[in-house]
């Protein structure tokens, strides 16, 4: 069996899982074909397509959790840069600045299972843990709905009723501003990006508690529609405060950050919640961004700073139990030169067998981490 046999029958065995990809961003600003692949490149692109059905095909991809996320319109109302490029660029710029968050956020999940729909041979919508599996067994890609931001429901618990209605899996509780739920760090943005320094953006929490009370309002609600909570862009307190709120046999999930000991930013993990994560049978995915890996973060190192990463989780841990792959790619990111989107994920697998993983740890990095925590908090 040659090297590239054994990376793709790992890939469908795990299945090979991305816990954080936004497929459907782009489809909805841009009004895209997600069966065409458009560009990649080596540096930051806001145009590029990372994962676009085609290229996870290529990959080997057999499972995403497709996270909806619907732009703040604070980074607009705060930056006339945006404002000016959203008008000339966007198709869909006035629906983003207007109208109800929850409306356009079920506009990008009706984007994204149109273009689904399309081809139902090689791709289809899971609703519950089991459907993974059984859509799997056919040989097409499963879609697991997200949402990241709980912006997006409006201060109305019924509105993550509807979420759940529609198939959604889990919420990310925080993004880049004040969103009256849970404190969110002064870094969803990167301090190097050229963005970040022409505006003047108002990061700030405004609120007197990390968990507002509506936030543990909205945390008890997901325990009992069975959705999973993600603490990515949480501050620290905020964590803590969720990890305090949850019921204890509820699994946490990080989908796409780093980890403290490698790059002390408090978007990352520390070590003592990487053992709560790992307490409550979560999982933390690692982020395909050298910028949260490690500082200075040089681009052609993402390979090696995403093992790093796995391995630091595996040594706190005790295990490779609870770490799985949350690319971020189609977020307006910049991921690394040697795996800058989905196709090149095979270069991951054979760079942990490289480092001496068993095919058993392996599988569970790629994917079977992902499924389990599936089973278990999700229906």
């Amino acid at each position: 069996m040659t090297d590239h046999e054994r990376i793709a029958r790992l890939h469908r065995e795990a299945p090979l899982t991305d816990v954080h990809v936004h497929p459907s961003l782009k489809a909805y600003l841009f009004r895209r074909n997600l069966w065409r692949h458009y560009t990649s490149g080596r540096t930051f692109n806001p145009f590029s397509s990372r994962s676009d059905f085609p290229t996870l095909e290529r990959g080997g991809v057999g499972v995403i959790w497709a996270t909806h996320h619907l732009p703040e319109v604070q980074l607009f109302r705060q930056c006339l840069l945006l404002r000016v490029a959203g008008r000339l660029l966007l198709p869909a710029y006035k629906k983003i600045v207007t109208g109800g968050r929850m409306q356009r956020l079920i506009e990008m999940i009706d984007t994204l299972e149109r273009e689904i729909a399309r081809r139902p041979d090689r791709i289809a919508v899971a609703h519950s843990a089991a459907d993974v599996p059984r859509i799997r067994a056919s040989g097409r890609i499963a879609v697991v709905h997200a949402v990241e931001g709980g912006h997006v429901i409006e201060d109305r618990l019924d509105n993550l009723d509807e979420l759940s209605r529609r198939g959604v899996a889990l919420l990310t509780l925080s993004h880049f501003f004040d969103n009256g739920i849970a404190a969110q760090t002064d870094g969803g943005i990167p301090r190097t990006m050229f963005i970040r320094k022409l505006c003047p953006f108002n990061f700030r929490w405004a609120q007197p508690s990390a968990l507002t009370p509506f936030g543990r309002e909205v945390v008890r609600r997901m325990d009992r529609l069975r959705m999973i909570v993600d603490v990515t862009h949480c501050t620290p307190e905020a964590r803590g405060a969720v990890f305090a709120e949850m019921e204890p046999s509820r699994p946490v999930v990080a989908t796409h950050v780093g980890v403290g000991r490698l790059n002390p930013d408090p978007y990352n993990l520390t070590d003592d919640e990487l053992r709560e994560v790992a307490r409550r049978h979560g999982l933390v995915g690692v982020i395909f961004m050298t910028y949260w890996l490690r500082q200075p973060h040089p681009p052609e190192d993402g390979l090696d700073l995403i093992w790093r990463t796995i391995e630091h989780v595996h040594t706190v841990t005790g295990s490779f139990d609870h770490v799985a792959l949350g690319t971020d790619f189609d977020g307006f990111t910049d991921p690394p030169d040697d795996v800058r989107d989905a196709s090149m994920l095979p270069a991951v697998t054979g760079m942990l067998l490289e480092r001496g993983m068993a095919e058993a740890d392996v599988k569970k990095v790629l994917g079977g981490n992902a499924q389990r925590v599936l089973a278990a908090g999700w229906r």
